[in-house]
């Protein structure tokens, strides 16, 4: 059951132990008394009526004020019977009135004990939830900073699981990796010298291209040209 249905419960069981009728007892209106009293009017005429016959026999079958009084008698003692048990009867129904008032707020202290509890519970899960979803999200940042240090470091190109147990993106691991290389491996950069051979009078002669590493101790690794003009162009890169 969910807090909504509880609470729900509990607005019920509070409106009726609270909106409850204080107690009133009429006979009239309790069924048990007045089943009671039927029986009891109908035993005390039929006893009125067994007195009166047998006063009667005693006079030769004929009634008699005597014996009318008797079976009034009998009657009324019926009667005072029931009226004598009408205490019994109000201390029953005010019983019930409390068993019945107690009962609700026993319903009550059941619903919101249940309440509490399934409200702990769900608290305790929520916390357990959110020390899962830490720990979690800090082996997460621990593995990012691990695998940042490993491709920073060596290089390492990681594999898509390991990308998403770390929580980094293939966009970041690449850019990691480019920045490795080009401080591991920078790109070997040229010079191009362009020259004109012959002697300086002459405005004849061809154009010669060498093409030169700039890093220092590197071989031409292009040459065009006359072979006459070769030789002045080594001499002219010494």
């Amino acid at each position: 059951m969910d807090q909504n249905s509880y609470d729900a419960q509990l607005d019920a069981l509070y409106a009726a132990i609270t909106g409850r009728q204080n107690f009133s007892y009429r006979a009239d209106q309790d069924p048990l008394y007045r089943a009671y009293a039927q029986r009891y009017i109908q035993n005390g005429r039929m006893a009125m009526r067994d007195t009166m016959g047998q006063a009667a026999a005693l006079t030769g079958g004929y009634a008699s004020s005597y014996a009318q009084a008797l079976g009034q008698q009998q009657y009324d003692e019926y009667l005072r019977a029931l009226s004598e048990a009408l205490p019994e009867f109000y201390g029953m129904a005010w019983e019930q009135y409390q068993a019945q008032g107690q009962k609700l707020k026993d319903d009550y202290d059941l619903a919101y004990q249940r309440s509490q509890a399934d409200y702990a519970r769900q608290q305790d899960a929520l916390e357990a939830q959110r020390q899962g979803e830490a720990a979690a999200y800090q082996r997460q940042q621990a593995g990012y900073q691990q695998l940042y240090a490993l491709i920073s470091a060596t290089g390492y190109v990681p594999g898509d699981e390991e990308l998403e147990a770390a929580g980094m993106s293939r966009a970041r691991a690449d850019a990691l990796h480019r920045a490795w290389d080009e401080k591991h491996n920078p790109p070997v950069r040229t010079q191009t010298i362009i020259y004109r051979s012959g002697s300086g009078k002459s405005s004849g002669g061809s154009n010669s291209t060498v093409v030169k590493p700039s890093q220092q101790g590197s071989q031409p690794v292009k040459t065009s040209g006359s072979a006459g003009g070769v030789g002045r162009r080594a001499d002219a890169l010494k």
